[in-house]
């Protein structure tokens, strides 16, 4: 399966979050391979030096220059499924995968990870199908978004947005298919068995954790 994820500098991030660069690049190429095979394309925004292996792709500038977590936002372009031009996961660095994520994805044109507090999708991963999903681009405008965030009681950024113009009825997946979210001393003597992937979602990344928690430095590398 294509699979895609995001580096960028960006600005305005709505809390405090870990950086991130090519080093989780490259260790995520290798989970994605290790666990299926699948290939990985980065999109970034030009800011950094990744090694010529991996795979990427420069967003426009003015996708770059979005604020918080927006420029996900154009995952869901007509310009980007043309682009990549077979169904693809997007998939966040803050990842440590045990298992193969892609048959969790594989059972509907646009599916989303249900792990999110308060809102019904969380854009740490999902799948979509090229034509698929494209209105959450093409209806985006500030004005729009102003309105939206205005009438929700709680908003995160992107997967607000998406939640906003797909509605509550996207089907998802979750805990019980493996995709857990990562949740301090819970998961410090480990994870369920059946775990496939888990996401950090915040001020702890992977690369920190692995020299504490034993699962982590086996499987993120």
């Amino acid at each position: 399966m294509r699979f895609i994820c995001w580096l960028w500098s960006g600005g305005g991030f709505w809390k405090p979050v870990v950086k991130y660069g090519p080093r989780h690049v490259e260790v995520l190429v290798a989970m994605l391979h290790r666990h299926g095979g699948h290939q990985l394309t980065c999109i970034h925004d030009g800011t950094f030096q990744l090694p010529r292996h991996i795979d990427a792709l420069q967003m426009p500038e003015a996708v770059a220059s979005m604020p918080d977590y927006l420029p996900k936002l154009w995952a869901w372009s007509p310009e980007l499924q043309a682009i990549i031009g077979e169904r693809y996961a997007s998939i966040d660095l803050d990842v440590v995968l045990l298992g193969d994520v892609a048959p969790v994805l594989a059972e509907h044109p646009v599916i989303l990870w249900n792990e999110a507090v308060g809102e019904p999708y969380n854009t740490s991963l999902f799948a979509v199908e090229p034509g698929r999903g494209q209105e959450v681009w093409t209806h985006f405008t500030p004005d729009r978004l102003q309105r939206a965030r205005r009438a929700a009681t709680r908003w995160t950024g992107d997967q607000s947005w998406v939640a906003h113009v797909l509605g509550p009825r996207v089907p998802t997946f979750g805990e019980r298919d493996g995709v857990l979210r990562y949740r301090g001393r819970l998961h410090q003597l480990g994870v369920p068995a059946h775990t496939k992937a888990v996401f950090f979602c915040g001020p702890m990344c992977p690369s920190t954790q692995r020299e504490h928690v034993n699962w982590v430095r086996e499987n993120w590398l």
